[in-house]
Formats: C-alpha cells, structure tokens, sequence
C-alpha cells in the first residue's frame, strides 16, 4: 500500500496551448496546477492531445546534483531579475539561476539546447504565486517556440475589430501608456496583452498575435488570437508624428523586441528568418509622441491609411499631428 507521502510525489501532467503550440509540465502532485501557474489556467487543455509538445518542463524538488554545472558563463544581467541572473553554457545544455529574494533561494533550471526539454529545481512548495517560476517556464518556451515559426515579443498589445496592434519600446517609453490611450479613446479597443504576446507566422502566410499567460503587472492572460496589422515602436518626443519604416529600418525596428539568446546560432536564425518573412506581411512603424488622446489617434487613423501591398517597397512616409 502506498503511503500518503509517496503518493504526495507522484508525478503529474498538465499540458498548455499557447499561441497554437503545446507547453507540458510535469510535477509533483503535491503541487496545485492553478496555485503555482494561475496564469497558465485559460491555457490549459482539459484533455490529452495527440499532437507532441514543442516544450516539456520538470518540476522537482530534488536538489540539482551540482549548484554549478561548470558551464561557459554568457550573461550575468537581466532586465527582470538585475544581477541576480545567470546564464551559463555547457556542451549539451543551457542552464539559467535567479536569486529571488521573496523565496529565500536560488532558482535553478538546467535545458537542452533547443529547449525542448528542461528541468527546474523548486526552491520552496510553490503554494503562492510564483514570479521565478513562471519566469523560468517563459524562458524555456520563448525559445523553444522559435523553430516553429513563433517569436514572443516585448509589447503591449491592443485588440480591435479582429486586428492587433503591438507597441514596441524600452522600458519607460511609454507602451502601456499608449495602450491605455487607445483604451479611453478608440471605440472597441480592448487588451490583449501587456507585456509578452506571442506572434506567430502561421502555415497560412497570415501573422497572428497571442495573449500568453505573461502579462507583466497587469493581470491580463488572453488565450486567443487576432491578425496582426502594425507594430509601432514608441519613442518620446515633442510632438506626434508617425513614420512608416520598411527594409532594414523595419527590421531594426522589431528585432530588439524579440526574444531570443544570441548565443545559439540555430535558435537566433530562426528567429531572425521569421521577422523577416513577417516584415513582408505586416506595417511596421515608429511613432514618435507625447502621452495625450491625439498621440493615440493618429497611430490609429494613420496606420489604416497605409496600404500592405506597399510594405515591400522602400522608404517611408512621415504623418505629423498637433501636440
């Protein structure tokens, strides 16, 4: 008969469609699928699927066999987790840590090259939300979903009518601000995401965005879908004024958006073969503009008057509004 506490450790499955692709994740039972991920709960399949997931995770509470896997360190800065980040390369394998000071411990994931399989080693029980671990999975699948045609992308995301519009920027220029302006003024908008969506080209030819279950600071965790018409990166000015980008404009636009590791030729290739087929199906802009209601609808009104059949042409157009 088997006790209470080895019945505690039976692995478990869930498995996760996000933006058309399978996430599985495998852990102990004596975790609660929707307390330690409840992001991930409106991406969750009630039922077994035939097809294979792009991107299995382990969750155990087995101590790593080593802290250090005396791998090649690469990086020791992330935007989220500062220099409490490390990313390391080993032969066959990436591994990634996080100091999270909320937990008291160090967050270890080790992953395959291509990130189809990863292991990520529990700090505590996991019964509260879990910034690292959710943290930790988006990693794994943001880099595994790049061989299949599927980028997430730094950006707040407006919905409207069917079509998705995605703001690009650094930190502080002001996306979700945009994204609120458009809330207030524009009739129909809705978000879809806040901060990391999915695009994804599909077997179509037609590019789509996907809410995913990372939102950033705003509970927003959409799993549906709608074509993608422009990105517009963000960058304060003075006045409003929006610029059509194509060529290579276009592609520097989008690139530092995507995410990707730059160390893994296959997986960066990948990623940078996708945004340039989506440079050819998608208006691509800059809008340089102040935070009020007439920044918000000339990116609107502007970006509808642009033709798709013109995006593989060169040079650009430049609309400019009142401030």
């Amino acid at each position: 008969m088997v006790n209470h506490i080895q019945q505690d450790t039976i692995p478990q499955k869930a498995t996760y469609k996000v933006a058309g692709l399978y996430l599985e994740l495998v852990f102990p039972a004596i975790l609660k699928r929707a307390e330690i991920l409840p992001s991930f709960e409106p991406f969750f399949i009630e039922y077994d699927v035939t097809e294979k997931s792009i991107c299995s995770i382990e969750l155990t509470f087995q101590a790593p066999l080593t802290q250090n896997d005396g791998g090649k360190l690469l990086s020791d800065l992330s935007v989220v987790w500062g220099e409490n980040f490390r990313f390391y390369e080993g032969e066959d394998y990436y591994t990634t840590t996080i100091w999270n000071e909320f937990d008291d411990g160090l967050w270890k994931m080790k992953s395959s090259k291509d990130f189809s399989h990863s292991v990520i080693y529990l700090v505590n029980n996991g019964f509260s939300i879990n910034n690292a671990l959710s943290w930790l999975v988006m990693v794994a699948f943001g880099q595994a979903c790049l061989l299949h045609h599927t980028i997430l992308i730094h950006a707040s995301v407006i919905a409207k009518s069917g079509e998705g519009y995605a703001f690009l920027g650094k930190s502080g220029t002001g996306k979700s601000t945009h994204s609120r302006l458009w809330l207030d003024h524009i009739q129909g908008a809705q978000l879809l995401n806040d901060d990391n969506p999915a695009v994804r080209l599909e077997n179509d030819g037609q590019v789509y965005i996907y809410g995913t279950p990372w939102s950033g600071k705003t509970s927003c965790y959409k799993n549906i879908k709608v074509r993608l018409q422009a990105f517009v990166r963000l960058k304060q000015s003075s006045y409003n004024h929006l610029a059509e980008q194509r060529g290579t404009a276009a592609f520097v636009c989008l690139l530092p958006s995507c995410t990707a590791i730059r160390w893994n030729n296959r997986l960066f290739t990948a990623m940078s073969n996708t945004v340039e087929a989506i440079l050819h199906r998608v208006i691509i802009t800059e809008l340089g503009c102040l935070p009020n209601r007439d920044a918000a609808l000339l990116c609107y009104h502007e970006i509808l008057k642009i033709d798709k059949q013109t995006v593989q042409n060169s040079g650009y157009q430049e609309v400019t509004g009142a401030n």
